[in-house]
């Protein structure tokens, strides 16, 4: 939640209706929001809100020669946090929930500390909590600064007790407003924002290693109770920043990155989303771009099985056919060589002509090296994987070096220059199928795989190589 006031680059859409949301009951019909800016005469004024971690515009009045203006509409807003944007970027926010008739005034110079409403008690509210967050993170942070530069000060138990007290003091607000305002969207934002309390844990005193024991199990109970604050198919929070923060933190911070942990979390936060038709396709639709962009070493497994069982399988219903072909041409050529897949054979040609399978490469490691001489990284990349080859014995260690373009006197011409005498081999009549195969768009691209061709490495540099070769094989290379 934005406690202060601050430059924004907002995307600048009118958007009517993103949602379909029902809107709830009023005690009176659409909304009518009055504003004063003192300061801020003659000027248009936005009036956004928050759609995960972006940000759209809603609604956009022209104030008066007094700062005056009033956003109106037919129909309720969604409830959420909105934000009331100047001209040049900064802004305020504010709560949107079942009372979307009120007014308020600040002044142009200082908008946050001089916010008033009227005939709306949760916004009072959380302009009060916005106010005592800013006097409490100053505190903070001076105590923090204090700890950091004297660490070994007589003080430091009392800075912490201070930072303690701090803590409490903001537990014990967050439950003041809450109780207050139950049911509000206040009170939901204040719950979600609150981590779950994990207990102590008494170990054993005869078991061994107990200090790891109460890490796992307090980590255990955090990550499977991460979201008990907050109801993740409650429509109104996906209209916060809150929402995606919570969702991105998990996935990211909080899940061991690893391809399987993951997946096994997906479709349960996944299912908690169900019971509203935004909050579904907010999860779905992050979790499909996360992975596919993720430059974390196998989470394409992530983005397949997204893919596969919410896009695929047709749940994704906001999606074109033609978004959904994209998707599924994706996934086929991904998918046969995910980490743990048995790599596709190869059969190219040497330089003397004759057939070379990949499959013949008697090696505990194999690497299979798509490059090309004229390729800038490749040309930097080459030397050092050559370096590694060159320490290891061959029934440890081979190189399956593919050439991906056609100019074979290029080709044999830095072959001789730098002495790769490593396994290399090409395709001048374009019948090995290697680009779909292994998906190569760009190179240099990287796969190690085991003595069984299993794939156990893909796309990753020449350090990563390195250290993995030295974990496996058991050998540290000379350098």
């Amino acid at each position: 939640m934005h406690i202060f006031t601050k430059s924004l680059s907002i995307l600048l859409l009118m958007c009517t209706s993103l949602f379909t949301t029902a809107a709830q009951s009023q005690q009176q019909d659409g909304y009518q929001i009055d504003v004063q800016i003192n300061g801020l005469s003659n000027s248009d004024l936005y009036l956004g809100f928050h759609y995960g971690n972006r940000q759209f515009i809603k609604d956009t009045i022209r104030l008066d020669e007094n700062g005056t203006g009033t956003f109106k509409g037919p129909e309720a807003l969604g409830q959420g946090i909105y934000l009331v944007i100047t001209p040049d970027k900064k802004y305020f926010e504010v709560l949107i929930g079942e009372d979307q008739h009120f007014s308020m005034t600040t002044d142009k110079a200082n908008m946050v500390q001089r916010l008033r409403f009227e005939g709306s008690d949760i916004n009072r509210a959380f302009n009060d909590y916005q106010k005592f967050m800013m006097v409490q993170t100053q505190k903070k942070n001076a105590l923090q600064k204090k700890l950091q530069n004297n660490p070994n000060s007589d003080s430091t138990s009392i800075w912490r007790d201070q930072l303690e007290d701090l803590n409490q003091q903001v537990d014990s607000k967050w439950k003041t407003i809450a109780g207050q305002h139950e049911g509000s969207i206040l009170a939901t934002i204040i719950r979600a924002m609150k981590n779950p309390e994990v207990p102590g844990f008494n170990i054993s005193s005869s078991a061994k290693n107990k200090d790891s024991l109460r890490w796992v199990k307090r980590y255990r109970y955090y990550k499977d109770h991460y979201f008990d604050n907050m109801d993740l198919s409650d429509p109104r929070l996906v209209r916060t920043p809150i929402f995606h923060n919570k969702i991105d933190h998990y996935f990211n911070n909080v899940l061991r990155q690893q391809p399987d942990s993951i997946i096994k979390k997906v479709d349960w936060v996944v299912d908690q989303t169900r019971g509203s038709k935004d909050n579904f396709q907010y999860v779905v639709r992050y979790l499909l771009n996360h992975y596919q962009k993720s430059n974390i070493m196998g989470m394409d497994k992530v983005f397949v099985y997204v893919a596969e069982n919410y896009y695929l399988n047709g749940e994704a219903e906001w999606v074109d056919s033609a978004t959904i072909t994209r998707i599924r041409d994706r996934v086929r050529k991904i998918k046969p060589n995910l980490i743990g897949k048995q790599a596709p054979e190869l059969t190219m040609q040497l330089l003397n002509g004759k057939q070379q399978k990949l499959y013949s490469m008697d090696s505990k490691y194999t690497l299979l090296y798509f490059w090309e001489p004229s390729c800038g990284h490749c040309q930097t990349v080459t030397p050092k994987i050559y370096d590694l080859y060159d320490k290891y014995s061959r029934d440890q260690f081979q190189v399956f070096a593919v050439y991906t373009q056609n100019n074979r006197q290029e080709w044999e011409k830095y072959l001789d220059k730098n002495g790769l005498d490593w396994v290399n081999v090409y395709d001048p009549t374009r019948s090995s199928n290697f680009r779909k195969k292994y998906d190569v768009y760009s190179t240099p691209t990287i796969y190690l795989l085991d003595e069984d061709k299993k794939i156990v490495a893909k796309r990753i540099g020449h350090e990563t190589l390195k250290k993995m070769l030295q974990r496996k094989i058991g050998q540290q290379p000379d350098n």
